[in-house]
């Protein structure tokens, strides 16, 4: 059984191939803003490399969110077309879950981080790659003051937690992944997917929804004008 994921919501990004006997092949490059010109030739690539089609695949696994709205958007698209075309399901997973997933054998709290802009983040703990509460969007100061609490080991972990570990290192309890390993690999978000279609688990193409977390900058703007507009300014 074959899964084929991909991840288009960071800088980041690429895809990757896990069947029942792990890791088939995995392709990873900073797409920075070319996500709908690079995704295409890396998935077309690593086929070419594995010695597999897309009928193949019994799934597509896909992130989400939470990142870039733009390539969030690109991946879904590409995963949906692939989905509809061959009549397969996809197994969604947030950025967030798949990097807990990564490091899911580390023996205490795992705090994956992705930079929300404004000095927040958007994160969430788990423990053995399954959560111990629900996502949140939160401002930085206010992850540093819940977690001084915690008297264990913490794993920080994502391209949030290298470009905000100054400040996390303030925490005696922090504890990180080294540079090259810290980001999300492709190859968990196909893991994570194989892991959930063995479950059960998979959605249509039309069920899958983006993971975004909050608004996009231009839909805070609209929000604006809209309430002047109904206070008559």
């Amino acid at each position: 059984m074959n899964i084929l994921g991909i991840d288009t919501s960071a800088a980041m990004g690429g895809a990757a191939i896990v069947s029942e006997d792990g890791l088939a092949a995995e392709y990873t490059l900073k797409i920075h803003n070319g996500h709908s010109e690079r995704i295409i030739p890396a998935v077309e690539q690593l086929l070419a490399d594995s010695g597999l089609k897309l009928e193949d695949m019994a799934a597509f696994a896909v992130v989400t969110g939470p990142g870039s709205f733009t390539g969030i958007r690109v991946g879904l698209a590409t995963i949906k077309g692939f989905a509809y075309s061959l009549g397969k399901p996809i197994i969604p997973v947030t950025a967030i879950e798949a990097l807990a997933w990564q490091f899911q054998n580390f023996p205490h709290l795992i705090c994956p981080i992705i930079d929300a802009r404004r000095r927040e983040v958007f994160t969430q703990l788990f423990r053995g790659g399954m959560p111990v509460q629900a996502a949140v969007n939160c401002k930085l100061s206010d992850l540093l003051r819940d977690l001084a609490a915690v008297d264990e080991p913490i794993l920080f972990v994502g391209q949030g937690a290298l470009d905000f570990q100054e400040d996390l290192a303030q925490l005696p309890q922090a504890v990180f992944p080294t540079s090259e390993q810290i980001g999300l690999r492709p190859g968990s978000v196909a893991g994570l997917g194989l892991n959930r279609l063995r479950q059960g688990a998979g959605q249509t193409w039309y069920e899958v929804l983006p993971f975004y977390m909050r608004k996009s900058s231009a839909e805070y703007q609209f929000d604006a004008v809209e309430s002047k507009h109904e206070a008559g300014e």
